[in-house]
């Protein structure tokens, strides 16, 4: 009997050093938007089995749940796990929006879900109360899809432009007020986000930021907007939006030390050498300028001077309250692909004068017969 008892606890110890050996650890970190840890988050770590065709099901590995100090930690056993599928990761908690990553990070994102009643009660607040609730917004996760939140803010730029300049500088939050000012396209706000300008990244998408204000600065006034909108068309941030924008920008200001830049560009830049012709050729063309009395007028000359394949229809204009901004679609097909440019009008003296466009809209249309 005693014989038998021993071999029993070999077996068991042996049973428990292969489980030990085939345990993958995890540890990781669940943050906030603003970079806080956040604790009671699920984290299933699973992977997905297709049964048949139609019947795909989630094979947990083991579901762990963050501390109070947002760490995760524990295993499980990656024998299990077939060697050509892939491991996800859902990341959860109530109030925050959930996701699923196939990729293991040293640490996960949530983003609190706000609404556009939470919008609201930020538009009714003031001075830094409003900036500290304004920067836990845009460092959560806006869940109107009906109302787009640049369009809400559009809406209501009088009372959030001065909120949203104090953020630019924010690590966490910056580059979200910088879009944001950028549709609305006040050239002083243009010129304090280009002060705030982060250097050139190298991971993909990284500078992408800059699209929106490059095609924002239609009247630079300074050597540093200039310089970005150069630097940005002779591709220095590494991202052929940017580099696109800055051109267009560049185009549609037709002043001749923007015909210079252009011209100096195409020296640097051999890949837009078609695109740099035809914007110096224009400028060359003396066109009149971006604006008109009516404003349905002005939106049609920008979407004449885009010609960006064949012009569908302009939008109706959306104002600010203050009826003095106002944003217009053009619609545009090329080929199989749907395009939607937006366009920035301010008016000025009785004028409504172009103060950017960029593209917000892309679809590939289906083979027609």
């Amino acid at each position: 009997m005693e014989f038998e008892f021993k071999h029993l606890v070999v077996l068991m110890l042996l049973i428990s050093g292969t489980s030990t050996l085939n345990a993958k650890e995890i540890t990781t970190k669940v943050v906030d938007g603003l970079g806080r840890p956040v604790s009671n988050v699920k984290v299933n770590i699973h992977w997905l089995k297709a049964v048949t065709e139609d019947d795909v099901r989630e094979i947990t590995l083991v579901k762990l749940k963050s501390d109070q100090n947002g760490l995760v930690k524990g295993n499980y056993d990656e024998t299990s796990v077939p060697h050509d599928e892939t491991i996800s990761y859902g990341v959860s908690k109530r109030g925050y929006r959930e996701y699923t990553s196939s990729n293991y990070k040293p640490e996960y994102i949530v983003k609190r879900e706000y609404k556009l009643i939470d919008l609201k009660r930020i538009i009714k607040s003031s001075g830094d109360k409003q900036i500290e609730q304004l920067r836990e917004f845009l460092a959560g996760e806006y869940t109107n899809s009906k109302l787009p939140l640049e369009e809400q803010v559009f809406i209501e730029e009088e009372k959030l432009r001065p909120a949203l300049r104090s953020l630019l500088p924010d690590p966490h939050v910056g580059m979200a007020a910088t879009g944001l000012l950028s549709l609305i396209g006040v050239p002083e706000d243009l010129q304090l986000i280009v002060d705030h300008a982060p250097q050139p990244k190298d991971e993909a998408f990284g500078s992408r930021w800059a699209y929106q204000v490059v095609t924002a600065l239609l009247e630079p006034s300074s050597d540093k907007e200039w310089l970005f909108l150069r630097d940005s068309a002779i591709n220095k941030y590494e991202d052929k939006w940017v580099e696109y924008g800055a051109i267009q920008t560049l185009k549609l200001i037709a002043s001749p030390n923007s015909k210079r830049i252009l011209n100096e560009v195409a020296l640097i830049n051999k890949s837009r050498v078609e695109e740099l012709q035809r914007a110096i050729e224009y400028i060359d063309s003396k066109p009149e300028p971006i604006a008109d009395k009516n404003l349905l007028n002005a939106g049609k000359k920008i979407a004449r001077i885009l010609n960006i394949g064949k012009w569908q229809k302009n939008s109706k204009p959306r104002y600010n309250k203050k009826k003095d901004k106002a944003l217009i679609d053009c619609e545009y097909i090329a080929g199989r692909d749907w395009l939607l440019y937006t366009a920035t009008f301010h008016k000025i003296l009785g004028v409504w004068k172009l103060r950017g466009v960029r593209e917000t809209g892309q679809a590939l249309l289906p083979y027609k017969n």
